[in-house]
């Protein structure tokens, strides 16, 4: 049966995506049993759950089909670690996870563009990484791409290496964060070994993905050793991706010369994605993980979940495990559910609902609350805008910044605006309670309409 098992594994391979093979069907190990039948070792106990409720009966069809064999296959859980295979990450979570996170230098296999899902803020960006891991002329070959915390941008960063390195023979892709670039830099100052380095990130790097590059602020050596670095690649022709949450621009404490090389190419912003893309991306990690959920269900936790395809996977996992160890189907009072342990359903707002109450209360349209005037009624609005954004959800001074197009230091000055004024001017502070009163009558509550029917385009 040991020696059935690969050709089994094969016939399977092809007829599952890639992704759900390596999750589910990979890591299982082959022995014969007592009565030659095949004994399949699970690495955990949800594993062992999820083959035997979803693949079972197909390896059991495949050995009688195919190799004549109606022997009983079994399931049980082994007994000692196994070693990984080579697909996938060194650190393995005790629940199987499709989504893999990159080792310190190494991309993720997982990031690839067929994995990435295509919609109306995001797609300029995945063009221009296409274009530029196919060498299609543009610019200068140089994509900066933006994006707040979980919207992709490291996602397409490692697909342009992943694609260079499957279809570019002999190119040499070098991936790595401006926090270990920095890092390594100063181990190799203190060692003596600078060479070394220049030499691995000039001569031998085709392409350089840096990640992060954020973390280069304030660090003025640094700088200038990344100037020197992209300098001499980019007068190679080599092919550069740089990420941050950031613009160039709105990157303080960073150097002229610096910031002149991260604006040579094209920019590429990564809005939050709208609904459909939502649903979208839902029903992509579902299917990569082997499971049927209805349409219903992912417009459920699409509904729910904005802005972050992070939380958008994590809402499809807890589903998943919760019905899987709990043995329930999969149904909206299960996914509201793990909604609430995620916190996502629950009396909260979200940007654009408290955007689109300030806008009504002050008269004022959103491209107006986003754009650049500096009328004293719009900058109140904004104000306001971001105060209660950030009382009610809870997002960083990044993540705010982007979503009202404008730098940190804009917004946390702002919001120090407001907080002076609250206490100085009594026409701010009953203003202020008022549109307090107004988010405390449009919170969202578990199973009603949430209040997302406010959303406008951000």
């Amino acid at each position: 049966m040991e020696a059935i098992w690969p050709d089994v594994k094969e016939i399977i391979k092809n007829q599952l995506p890639r992704p759900t093979f390596d999750l589910w069907l990979e890591p299982l190990r082959a022995e014969s049993g007592p009565g030659g039948e095949l004994v399949l070792s699970c690495p955990n106990p949800f594993a062992l759950r999820w083959i035997q409720a979803n693949y079972l009966k197909l390896i059991r069809q495949i050995l009688e089909t195919t190799f004549n064999r109606s022997l009983p296959v079994h399931l049980k859980l082994l007994t000692a670690p196994i070693r990984p295979p080579a697909v996938m990450p060194v650190n393995q979570p005790s629940l199987p996870m499709v989504s893999e996170r990159p080792s310190r230098r190494g991309l993720n296999r997982a990031f690839t563009f067929d994995q990435f899902v295509v919609g109306a803020s995001n797609r300029l960006a995945y063009q221009a990484s296409q274009a530029l891991a196919r060498n299609d002329t543009f610019y200068n070959r140089i994509l900066f791409l933006t994006s707040g915390p979980g919207l992709g941008k490291s996602h397409l960063s490692q697909a342009v290496g992943n694609f260079i390195s499957k279809s570019a023979a002999g190119r040499q892709v070098l991936y790595t964060t401006a926090e270990n670039f920095a890092n390594e830099m100063v181990k190799a100052l203190k060692s003596g070994t600078m060479s070394s380095f220049k030499e691995r990130f000039r001569r031998d790097c085709d392409i350089l993905l840096l990640e992060e590059v954020q973390f280069l602020s304030g660090k003025e050596k640094i700088q200038a050793e990344v100037c020197y670095t992209l300098d001499t690649l980019m007068g190679q022709n080599k092919r550069l991706v740089f990420t941050s949450c950031y613009l160039p621009g709105e990157i303080g404490h960073l150097s002229q010369e610096l910031r002149s090389r991260l604006t040579g190419g094209l920019i590429t912003p990564i809005g939050p994605p709208d609904f459909p893309t939502r649903v979208n991306i839902l029903s992509t990690k579902a299917q990569n993980r082997g499971v049927q959920v209805s349409v219903r269900i992912l417009e459920y936790l699409a509904e729910h979940v904005e802005e972050d395809v992070r939380r958008l996977e994590s809402a499809l996992d807890c589903l998943v495990a919760r019905g899987t160890l709990l043995n329930e189907p999969f149904n909206l009072g299960l996914a509201r559910e793990v909604l609430q342990d995620l916190k996502a359903v629950e009396t909260r707002l979200n940007t654009p609902a408290i955007q689109k109450i300030v806008g009504d209360y002050y008269g004022v349209s959103l491209p107006e609350l986003l754009g650049r005037s500096r009328q004293r009624r719009l900058v109140r609005a904004r104000q306001m805008a971001l105060y209660f954004c950030r009382i009610y959800t809870e997002k960083t001074m990044v993540e705010l910044g982007r979503l009202f197009q404008r730098s940190h230091a804009s917004v946390v000055h702002a919001l120090q605006t407001l907080e002076r004024d609250r206490k100085t001017q009594p026409r701010v502070a009953q203003e202020l309670q008022l549109l307090e009163e107004k988010m405390a009558q449009a919170k969202v509550r578990p199973g009603s309409r949430p209040a997302s029917t406010l959303r406008t385009d951000a």
